[in-house]
């Protein structure tokens, strides 16, 4: 909802996002007070206040259908604002494959439901309206799509206290962990990973010849992975990167990891991914001395992270795809967030930063770091 819960789609009784102009038009040309305005906006607004009858939906259906103008626009009103957020997030999120309808009025509202989604059949959101009209209780949720339709139209039954209990839950079993690791602080590694490439060995021998093998320079922290002689130049649509080092073993599919600062320099857009998850990520060109190969994707940020093994994940009091905040001291010390937590009895304890991250704090290779909070679990 942004900064408060008064912002996004009118409301019953809040207004909605509203041009910041307005609260400055009212302070000089009504004298409101800020207090006034706060009552204005989070209480006399939405749908009460264009209707000027009710907060309720079905009562301001109720005096549409009875010709009330101002309660016929609150609720036009109302719908095109879902609709036209609808299509935000679809463009935004590039695609949508469920579109749901919870809480009082996106339950209760087969009209509300019907006019969202009118003129979106473009973006594949077809509803059945025989379906639609037809809700009545909701166990857990119900399909109202068409049966053709790509994106699958549903109404969620909402629980707001079960929620909020499952959250309170949640936040007390992490202090407990967190008070536990607190008890003693557990130092973890610190290595920065620089820039480098996984190939493929289909990769390796377009790039290094016919039944190449990478040849191992030295071991890397990791058990079984090492770093190759064999060097590789990156070239995209802007620029180039040279003499990137490739590492060992070879896999399933070609994976280039590069810093954020770099990107620009290549002229490609990674995201930020865990490693192997390449869905949806840019490609690049490799040259190597025999020849060039093009990957339609594979190149992403690293998303930091720190390699335990089960023992470990015990003493540190989390579990594999937990979320952390780690803190590393040195001359600037820094707290870093969204670190991912991998668990693998194969893995060996070390958190990886990409250089960018180890410049901005000053952080070399061998410097320690500590677990401050546990921020999500997945």
């Amino acid at each position: 909802m942004g900064m408060t819960p008064s912002d996004g789609l009118i409301m019953p009784s809040r207004s909605g996002s509203i041009d910041p102009a307005v609260m400055i038009h009212l302070m000089e040309k009504h004298h409101m007070s800020p207090e006034q305005l706060s009552t204005l906006i989070n209480s006399e607004s939405g749908m009460k206040g264009i209707s000027g009858i009710s907060s309720d939906i079905h009562e301001i259906e109720e005096a549409a259908a009875d010709g009330h103008h101002r309660a016929l626009l609150a609720h036009k009103a109302y719908c095109y604002q879902v609709r036209k957020n609808i299509g935000a997030y679809v463009a935004a999120m590039g695609g949508i494959d469920v579109l749901a309808f919870t809480g009082d009025v996106g339950e209760t509202s087969a009209t509300v439901r019907s006019l969202a989604c009118q003129g979106l059949e473009f973006m594949g959101i077809k509803l059945d309206e025989e379906k639609n009209r037809n809700v009545g209780s909701i166990e857990n949720f119900v399909i109202i799509s068409a049966d053709d339709s790509p994106v699958t139209i549903i109404v969620v039954a909402n629980d707001d206290e079960r929620l909020v209990a499952w959250e309170t839950l949640r936040a007390i079993e992490r202090n407990a962990l967190l008070q536990a690791a607190n008890a003693e602080e557990l130092p973890i590694p610190v290595e920065i990973s620089a820039h480098h490439a996984h190939l493929s060995q289909a990769d390796v021998e377009k790039l290094f010849g016919p039944g190449h093998q990478l040849t191992p320079m030295h071991e890397l922290s990791q058990p079984g992975q090492f770093a190759c002689q064999e060097q590789v130049h990156l070239v995209g649509p802007k620029g180039r990167i040279a003499k990137v080092r490739v590492l060992g073993p070879t896999r399933k599919e070609t994976q280039v990891e590069i810093a954020m600062t770099e990107q620009f320099k290549l002229g490609v857009q990674p995201p930020i991914r865990q490693s192997g998850d390449l869905a949806g990520t840019p490609g690049v060109t490799l040259e190597g001395p025999y020849g060039t190969s093009v990957i339609e994707r594979g190149v992403i940020c690293a998303q930091r992270h720190i390699h335990m093994t089960p023992e470990d994940a015990m003493r540190f009091h989390v579990r594999d795809n937990y979320v952390v905040r780690v803190r590393i001291e040195g001359e600037r010390q820094l707290i870093f967030g969204d670190v991912v937590v991998r668990v693998n009895p194969a893995f060996r304890l070390a958190m990886h930063i990409d250089t960018d991250e180890g410049n901005a704090g000053n952080i070399q290779t061998g410097m320690l770091g500590y677990i401050e909070e546990i921020q999500s679990r997945h």
